[in-house]
């Protein structure tokens, strides 16, 4: 089966949604060539193989709640690159405010 990812999105976020088995993530990742701890794309196509167990009864509930977790964070980011944070990195008048 082939999905779109979601903004934020994660393998776990995908892996709950579409089989309904968080542990399913380790072999998206896997089939996909990505770390488990990767950052998707939003847009990008993942394949899951057609060999993991499906829970049909959490997987037919997110889909009936259309749930769509995105659980993925981009806060502290900029351009997919860490900020660095503490007095060192900080710029007055833009992230630390003089009053």
């Amino acid at each position: 089966m082939e999905i779109i990812v979601l903004h934020n999105q994660s393998l776990f976020d995908i892996a709950i949604q579409h089989t309904g088995n968080v542990m399913n993530a380790f072999l998206i990742a896997q089939a996909n060539n990505l770390s488990i701890t990767a950052l998707l794309v939003a847009g990008s196509k993942l394949i899951i193989p057609g060999t993991v167990e499906i829970n049909n009864d959490v997987k037919g509930y997110y889909a009936a709640k259309k749930i769509q977790p995105a659980t993925g964070t981009t806060e502290g980011t900029e351009n997919g690159e860490e900020l660095l944070e503490g007095i060192s990195y900080w710029i007055i008048n833009k992230n630390f405010v003089v009053q």
